[in-house]
């Protein structure tokens, strides 16, 4: 990379200490210039629109607005920026496909290694996606339509788990939806059944795992 431009990179994320250690992390390597940061999204889109840098490192969870949404904001006003987002964790589907449909060109999370993120960065910047192994593997799932177990729960049996995920009782439940004690139960058992757990706990637990608690 000696005897080319030095890819110009833009760090937005809202924890300062984190924009330095990745200021620090990236700072010294060859081939790389790090040209502005920003605190949310707006400031992210609006250095996206000014400085036009070949890579930003979008942290997902921003104030206001996520980096999903400015990632998706900077595609559409056609910018020639490649988003790489990072996250302390990897989310739910969900999330993961508003990511591929912002059309970024990364995702990683935070505890990547030096080397990786600046490979990552190299790549990115060729025109090649550059994804966490594990997303890898959602994207490998939903190619084959390979469905989760709560994939194939109905809005009404989502809204059961999410309840159960809370701690409350058939009889909350039941208030709650406005059912009788005996359908909740009938209900609960369906969860269970197409979640493949035993218990109310593992139930809960799959909740949280898969960030399906509110």
């Amino acid at each position: 990379m000696t005897d080319r431009a030095a890819i110009r990179v833009v760090i937005v994320d809202d924890h300062p200490i984190v924009r330095e250690g990745l200021r620090t992390l990236l700072g010294d390597e060859q081939g790389l210039e790090i040209v502005g940061e920003a605190g949310d999204a707006d400031e992210g889109e609006r250095l996206a629109t000014t400085l036009k840098p070949d890579i930003i490192l979008m942290d997902v969870a921003l104030p206001g607005r996520s980096g999903i949404e400015a990632a998706a904001a900077i595609r559409e006003k056609g910018l020639p920026s490649r988003v790489i987002l990072l996250t302390s964790t990897l989310g739910d589907d969900l999330r993961l496909q508003e990511a591929i449909d912002a059309e970024v060109m990364g995702y990683l999370l935070k505890d990547v290694s030096r080397g990786e993120l600046v490979w990552s960065i190299e790549s990115a910047h060729r025109g090649a996606p550059v994804f966490h192994p594990a997303v890898q593997k959602q994207l490998l799932r939903r190619a084959t339509g390979e469905r989760l177990p709560h994939e194939k729960l109905t809005p009404r049996e989502l809204d059961i788990l999410k309840s159960i995920a809370k701690g409350k009782s058939n009889k909350v439940i039941a208030y709650d939806f406005n059912l009788t004690e005996g359908t909740v139960k009938g209900y609960v058992s369906v969860v269970l059944s197409k979640l493949g757990v035993t218990d109310r706990t593992q139930a809960a637990l799959y909740a949280v795992k898969h960030q399906l608690a509110e």
